[in-house]
């Protein structure tokens, strides 16, 4: 092989690496089944990085989500400096050496829900987080437990009158 083709392979592949999209605003589908899901990323290069994460429910109700990262050294350290869902901010529980996150009682319809992670990493960072979602009943099982507190209360209140007989031998 001539130095020509060498050089036109090597500026070639420095091309390539520098026309890759960066791993850095990677963009995530959650497996979620219905009541629960989790998300992670593992071995964030160096430097600042948004992880968006997208999942359904099937009917309304309420999402709650944690997002923990745990300094194990400098190189593999985690500051995030946003985690929202559906734009509401996560409440922060524990930054620094512990980074702990949490969304709680989260009022979630049927469109797509969107989880969005931004931090900066120290290289080889890694997180996870948990999802939990509990539907809203529906109106026929709010009426349905009302009807039956009305009927168990009407069976209370009800008095059957006893009749005594007392004998004496």
């Amino acid at each position: 092989m001539k130095v020509t083709g060498k050089l036109a392979g090597a500026v070639l592949a420095a091309t390539m690496t520098i026309a890759a999209p960066s791993a850095a605003n990677a963009a995530h589908t959650i497996v979620f089944d219905g009541t629960s899901g989790t998300f992670s990323n593992e071995s964030i290069a160096v430097g600042a990085f948004s992880d968006t994460f997208t999942f359904s429910v099937v009917l309304p109700g309420n999402l709650a989500s944690t997002v923990s990262s745990v300094l194990g050294s400098q190189m593999s350290n985690i500051d995030f400096t946003s985690v929202t869902l559906n734009g509401i901010d996560f409440d922060i529980l524990a930054s620094g050496a512990v980074e702990f996150r949490q969304v709680l009682n989260l009022a979630a319809g049927t469109n797509p829900q969107t989880l969005i992670v931004s931090g900066i990493s120290g290289g080889n960072g890694s997180y996870a987080g948990t999802l939990a979602f509990a539907s809203v009943p529906e109106p026929a099982t709010w009426g349905m437990l009302i009807f039956g507190f009305g009927a168990i209360g009407g069976a209370m209140r009800r008095r059957r009158n006893v009749t005594t007989k007392v004998s004496y031998a």
